[in-house]
């Protein structure tokens, strides 16, 4: 069983980046890097430091560094001295760049909400289901 379990999971993997893939492209103007920095602290939902975005997303300090100036410089992310830690910055978004990824995710949402409309009613209760159930025991096996 708890191998039918994991070739299932495996498969949902890549079924899932697929469709998101889909339903996230030309979503923003930002490239690839620049937009998964800004969406990690948008996910975050408050400011980080270099360290806890670079932990969070496995790249490297100096990677993030010049990515980090570049949306800087294009307005989506402001930088302020960490009071806790007078050698760090602490990185947050600024309106722009919360406005970007809150456009990003309405995008997003409705291109599924489109996608979802083409299954029958059964289908979607279906689907429902399976999302709810699958999210509740990811969640609780996390909590393991």
């Amino acid at each position: 069983m708890i191998d039918e379990i994991a070739k299932e999971y495996i498969t949902l993997i890549p079924n899932l980046f697929s469709s998101f893939s889909e339903l996230n492209k030309h979503s923003v103007e930002l490239s690839h890097m620049q937009n998964h920095v800004i969406e990690y602290i948008y996910m975050q939902q408050r400011a980080l430091n270099l360290k806890e975005i670079s932990n969070g997303l496995n790249i490297a300090k100096q990677q993030l560094t010049n990515i980090i100036k570049d949306l800087e410089a294009s307005g989506y992310v402001s930088k302020v001295p960490d009071v806790k830690d007078k050698r760090a910055v602490l990185v947050s978004l600024t309106q722009n760049g919360q406005d970007i990824q809150d456009k990003k995710w309405t995008k997003i949402y409705q291109k599924f909400t489109d996608s979802i409309s083409k299954l029958s009613d059964e289908e979607q209760l279906d689907l429902k289901f399976a999302l709810h159930k699958v999210n509740v025991l990811l969640t609780k096996i996390a909590d393991c």
